[in-house]
């Protein structure tokens, strides 16, 4: 994956701006961690469920980018969930790969943590209206969407304009998963230090479920 040096903090505040319009999120623009560590520029949903990056993306996804393969919409089968409101039923669409059903993985690939943990998902998915959304912006802004998915984590999902292989090429969006009714979510600052990620080390216990044996 080539990665350009200059960074538009114009371009992804314009993207975010754009996003906001179709999905319901809001987005921060962040240039430095919350101790004032400065970072290459991000933009983050106000739930931390969606990120949009140029051109560097995640360290977490950054580490473990061989995992990583080119997916389509149909390689997903889709879920439907109704959620109770004051005025109905609500109902929710996701994506889910089949092939990370029963996932079993180390905490410490997806977080930093002074001390890692095995955890399992018995599912990953995504957010059906999210993904098409995020897909269709990026190809009308640039031609082509392409959507990479870590086969052997329960990782965000990746949507870019090109292939990994070659330089990025406009904004890139990150997903969170989700899984058994939980965001399944992996940090997703473009860098994070050990020091200042401590702060949520006990809250990381309840982002993953526990195998039983």
């Amino acid at each position: 994956m080539k990665q350009t040096g200059f960074i538009d903090p114009a371009e992804i505040r314009a993207v975010a701006g754009e996003l906001a319009g179709r999905i319901p999120h809001t987005f921060e623009l962040i240039t430095a961690l919350g101790d004032g560590t400065a970072i290459p520029v991000e933009a983050l949903s106000e739930d931390h469920t969606i990120g949009l990056y140029c051109p560097t993306v995640p360290h977490k996804m950054r580490d473990n980018l061989d995992g990583f393969r080119e997916v389509e919409v149909t390689d997903f089968v889709t879920q439907r969930r109704l959620l109770p409101t004051p005025t109905g039923i609500q109902v929710e669409w996701f994506l889910e790969f089949p092939g990370l059903r029963n996932v079993r993985f180390r905490a410490e690939r997806l977080q930093y943590l002074d001390e890692g943990w095995w955890a399992v998902s018995s599912e990953v998915k995504y957010p059906a209206e999210t993904v098409l959304a995020c897909l269709q912006m990026t190809k009308q802004m640039h031609g082509a969407a392409r959507l990479y998915l870590n086969t052997e984590l329960p990782m965000p999902l990746w949507i870019r304009s090109n292939e990994l292989t070659e330089e990025s090429r406009g904004v890139q969006i990150v997903i969170q998963a989700r899984g058994e009714g939980r965001i399944l979510f992996t940090n997703i600052h473009t860098e994070c230090t050990m020091n200042y990620a401590r702060q949520w080390a006990n809250a990381a216990r309840s982002y993953y479920r526990m195998p039983d044996d």
